[in-house]
């Protein structure tokens, strides 16, 4: 026991010793942009993204991959899923979280954010994803919330919060395809299978997250 124990401590110490490293390469990037401004972060016009939205969208099909499985387990009784639902729903909100605190990281400034309550554009594609994503997170939030509930009739509330979970799953993937789509001169970018290829992705990315953290 105390050989497992030492081994689990030194584990642990090793873990939090790599997580403080990345943290302390975030901040020296923090400071870089700061000082050179979000061009560093590959903002141009060659190369319209950016490492932030770059990972947003990274994040983006994680997530929405954990919630197409965990849905899926419910609406089309697939009983092999349903054994890992729980982890999957809690990995997409992780994933979901990141996405969002990456389009605010994006804005430049944290004072911008409030430009999104006071003067909102709609047809600005930003505040699309905005809108969908905290649909999102709301409704993983209730589905988590459903799945680890004793109350009598709590799974009844799942299947249906799963009826509504897989399509918000697969539309706020979509979203971020429209936008792609949007863009002027980007070959390829306006192809009409950009959504299902984005929902695609999402999937296998979503699974392999999924497995990593099981096995974790």
């Amino acid at each position: 026991m105390d050989k497992r124990k030492a081994l689990f401590s030194g584990r642990t110490m090793a873990v939090v010793v790599v997580l403080a490293a990345v943290v302390l390469a975030a901040l020296g990037c923090w400071v870089a942009q700061q000082t050179y401004g979000l061009g560093i972060t590959g903002m141009n016009n060659s190369n319209s993204w950016g490492l932030y939205i770059m990972a947003f969208m990274f994040f983006v099909g994680l997530s929405a991959g954990g919630l197409i499985v965990a849905s899926s387990a419910h609406v089309f009784g697939i009983e092999s899923f349903k054994r890992v639902s729980v982890p999957a729903v809690i990995t997409s909100i992780v994933c979901i979280c990141c996405a969002g605190a990456f389009v605010l990281i994006d804005l430049g400034g944290i004072v911008r954010i409030l430009n999104l309550f006071a003067s909102p554009n709609f047809m600005s594609p930003l505040l699309w994803d905005i809108c969908v994503i905290t649909t999102y997170l709301v409704i993983n939030l209730v589905y988590l919330y459903f799945m680890t509930s004793k109350k009598p009739g709590a799974q009844d509330k799942v299947a249906i919060v799963s009826r509504f979970a897989l399509p918000v799953a697969i539309l706020v993937h979509s979203v971020t395809a429209w936008i792609f789509g949007l863009q002027i001169a980007r070959a390829g970018w306006y192809s009409t299978i950009m959504a299902p290829l984005f929902v695609a992705s999402a999937m296998d990315s979503g699974l392999a997250l999924l497995l990593l953290a099981l096995l974790w």
